[in-house]
């Protein structure tokens, strides 16, 4: 094979895997095998996809090797190849972030900057721990996503069941709460909701995949 015939398959298997990313639910399915490994059936709940759906937009991204599965009993577990996979979402959402000027207004318009419901950085959460500065971290994912991985010393309750579990939070104490990541707004909607209710309550823009990315 001659350079520019194999330089020309090369781009054609990059192209591969530009194709699995161009689609929303793919990328909606990413976005949550990054926080923990999954069967079907739980992406279909967590989507509102049909199992069909699902078990389609799955096997495309197998075949652009985005996904590698494993039997458990009867069940087929999916999860991200590695963690190289996770860092071609950040990167997409760089270059989204800084080009399109239509990602750029929605994030202004529903990420509220310079408002109570802006949200910190995971620096500003080490600042934080570093000063010896006392608050409580939330998680408000889902149990399993929780039970998979999640920030030291945090406590999980998911978001459709804080507004039971007031108890276990002190409103003496300031809360962190994140969810799946930048675009996730169950910590939007948390802070929200316990500002009303008189907590001191600030969101962190970055998710649980985010810290694990900082602790390689």
């Amino acid at each position: 094979m001659t350079l520019q015939p194999l330089k020309r398959n090369l781009f054609e298997q990059l192209a591969q895997v530009s194709k699995a990313l161009g689609q929303t639910n793919r990328l909606m399915i990413l976005d949550i095998l990054s926080q923990s490994e999954c069967d079907v059936d739980t992406l279909h709940r967590k989507l509102g996809l049909s199992v069909a759906n699902v078990s389609k937009h799955l096997q495309n991204l197998k075949q652009a090797g985005l996904v590698k599965s494993r039997r458990d009993g009867l069940r087929i577990i999916y999860k991200l190849s590695d963690e190289s996979v996770f860092r071609l979402i950040v990167s997409l959402r760089e270059v989204a972030e800084t080009q399109l000027e239509e990602m750029q207004a929605l994030l202004v318009e529903h990420l509220k900057p310079n408002t109570p419901l802006e949200p910190i950085s995971l620096q500003v959460l080490k600042k934080m721990e570093r000063n010896h500065q006392s608050f409580t971290l939330l998680d408000v994912r889902p149990y399993d996503e929780f039970s998979s991985g999640h920030l030291p010393n945090a406590i999980n309750i998911p978001i459709d069941e804080l507004s039971k579990n007031f108890s276990q939070l002190s409103p003496d104490q300031p809360l962190i709460i994140y969810c799946r990541g930048p675009y996730c707004m169950w910590s939007h909607e948390a802070a929200e909701i316990l500002q009303e209710k008189g907590y001191e309550a600030k969101r962190l823009i970055e998710g649980y995949p985010e810290w694990r990315a900082t602790q390689e």
